[in-house]
Parts: C-alpha cells; sequence; structure tokens
C-alpha cells in the first residue's frame, strides 16, 4: 500500500512538473511573439496575445489598452528588439510573470535610435490559453 501511494505522489508531482514546464515554455513563445509583431506590424499576432481587458502603462505612465497598442503599431518603425535577460515565473497555475530587459533599435524620423528598456508582463490562463492582462514598460535609456 505505501509503495501503490508513493507512485501516486511521484506520478502527480512529476506530471506537475511537467505542465508548469510547457506553460513556461508557452509563455517565453508568447514574449517572443509579441516582441517580433511589433517589427512585422503583425497586428494579428497581438490580438491573439492580448486579452480584451489588457492594460499596458507606458514608460511615460500612459494607460494604454489593446486597441491603443494596435493602433498606435504603425505609427514607429521597430529595426530591431533583443531580450537581454528574461525570468519567466508561474506565480500560481494560472497567472504567469514576464521580466524581461531589451535592447532595441528605432527608426524616428529616418534616424536609427537604441535604447534600453525593462517590463513586466502579467499572464492569465483563461479556459486552457494563456493571455496577456497587463504590462509595464519602463524606459532605461535612449541614444
Amino acid at each position: 500500500m505505501t509503495k501503490l501511494l508513493l507512485s501516486i505522489l511521484l506520478t502527480a508531482i512529476f506530471q506537475n512538473t511537467f505542465s508548469q514546464n510547457r506553460d513556461i515554455e508557452e509563455l517565453t513563445r508568447l514574449n517572443q511573439d509579441w516582441l517580433n509583431s511589433y517589427h512585422k506590424k503583425d497586428t494579428a499576432t497581438l490580438n491573439k496575445i492580448f486579452a480584451d481587458d489588457f492594460v499596458l502603462i507606458s514608460p511615460k505612465g500612459a494607460k494604454m489598452t489593446r486597441k491603443d497598442i494596435i493602433d498606435n503599431l504603425n505609427k514607429q518603425e521597430t529595426v530591431s528588439i533583443n531580450i537581454d535577460s528574461i525570468s519567466v515565473q508561474l506565480l500560481i497555475d494560472n497567472v504567469g510573470l514576464i521580466t524581461a530587459y531589451t535592447t532595441f533599435v528605432l527608426k524616428i524620423d529616418d534616424k536609427e535610435m537604441t535604447g534600453q528598456n525593462c517590463y513586466q508582463d502579467v499572464y492569465i490562463k483563461r479556459k486552457g490559453k494563456w493571455f496577456a492582462v497587463a504590462a509595464h514598460v519602463t524606459l532605461l535609456n535612449m541614444k
């Protein structure tokens, strides 16, 4: 009986760890897709990632909705975004937190400018699918 209980417990732990690893991989992929969408001006991808109630706080403190972000996508040209460091955590089974630092290049008035920022994104798993519900971006520098 003890061996059976131990076997059941180990199986449950293994399945939970496997599930968490899959969720972390999915959140990491969604983060990369989000960043890639800026360069590609890919609104379809952002529409899949952002929850209907998504809110982002910009580096200047402006509250931006899903619609605001997507509408602004064509107003700037992102040359590149590189992740300098990233941490992906599951806070609980259906809440994920991404903290990342990036270096990016924007084209403004035909002039390339390099900057660095850090951000945190909160994801919630709804009906088995991850959605970004909140983000906060801090501009570290711009040259």
